[in-house]
This record gives structure tokens, sequence and C-alpha cells, in this order.
């Protein structure tokens, strides 16, 4: 092999000789395997986040329509009790107007819980998780999960860098 310099188009735009550029790809290819599973962890933390939040969403919208149905059920009930007790049937519609009301408002947010009950299905799934639970246990703390991260974006840049550079100095 040639012993030379050749300008590489790394970050800190050094120079390096053809032996150690070629030395340099031979280690980012043995750092392969610890790259994979590094990257193959940060996917898994990836999918347990999304998960985990998506059930979150998932539980505060079924919330919401617990509620809502607990007040239709509860103007239903009275306009039930109104009528039966003989009360003006300007007094019943007041309470049949609140239970469609309640009603609509529930149908607003049918769609958006189902949403979130696949989101969360579907990044379990993607995380090969069998539960909200084990999800939840490989999530990741932010700056943890930011810092692998940014450990593979670094990996992949060097790696093609390196070698656009060997294939470079091969010509």
């Amino acid at each position: 092999m040639t012993t030379g310099t050749v300008s590489t188009p790394d970050a800190h735009a050094r120079e390096r000789s053809i032996d150690e550029m070629f030395e340099h790809l031979e280690a980012l290819c043995d750092a392969l395997p610890r790259m994979e599973e590094l990257g193959a962890r940060v996917a898994k933390a990836t999918c347990a986040r999304e998960a985990v939040e998506a059930d979150r969403r998932y539980r505060i919208v079924r919330t919401e329509l617990d509620e809502l149905e607990a007040h239709a059920a509860e103007a239903l009930a009275l306009a039930e009790q109104a009528r039966a007790a003989g009360k003006p049937e300007e007094e019943v519609e007041l309470y049949e107007r609140d239970r469609l009301y309640f009603a609509a408002m529930r149908g607003f947010k049918v769609g958006p819980a189902q949403n979130e009950r696949a989101a969360s299905d579907e990044a379990l799934k993607a995380g090969g998780f069998s539960s909200i639970d084990e999800a939840a246990k490989a999530v990741l703390p932010t700056d943890e999960l930011s810092r692998l991260e940014r450990e593979l974006e670094a990996y992949r840049a060097d790696y093609t860098e390196t070698l656009a550079a060997c294939q470079e100095a091969e010509g």
C-alpha cells in the first residue's frame, strides 16, 4: 500500500496517511458488532418510549371517554326521572340535549382513543414487548438515549467518511 497523504472529508478536516485511513476503517469494521448491538438497544428503547407514551395518551383519552359516558348516562336518567315525574317537556328536553351533547363529545374522543391504542400496540410489537410494563422497564432516560444516538450517528458519519476516503485513495 502506498504511504502518502490524502485529505479526508471528516469533521476535523485533518490529513491522514493512506495506511492510517485503512487502519481506521478496519477499527471501525471491528466496532461494527458493538454498534449493531447499540443500534438495536436504541431502537428497542425508542419503541418502548413510543409505546409507553401512546399508552399514557390512551389512558387520558379513555378517562375522558368514561367521564363523558357517565355524564350522558346521568343526563338520560335525569330526563327519564323528569318525564316520569311529569315535569314540563322543556325540562326533559334540556336533559336530553345534555345527553346528546355528552354523546357527541364522546364521539369526538373515540377515534383518538383508538389511534393511541393502535400506536401503543404497534410500538409494543415493533419493540418485541408483550406488555406496557415490559416496555416501561426498557425505557432509557432521555439523556442516555440521546448520548447513545449521538454515539451511533458519530460512528455512521466516521464510517461513511473514512470509507469514502479509502475508496478515493484506491482510485
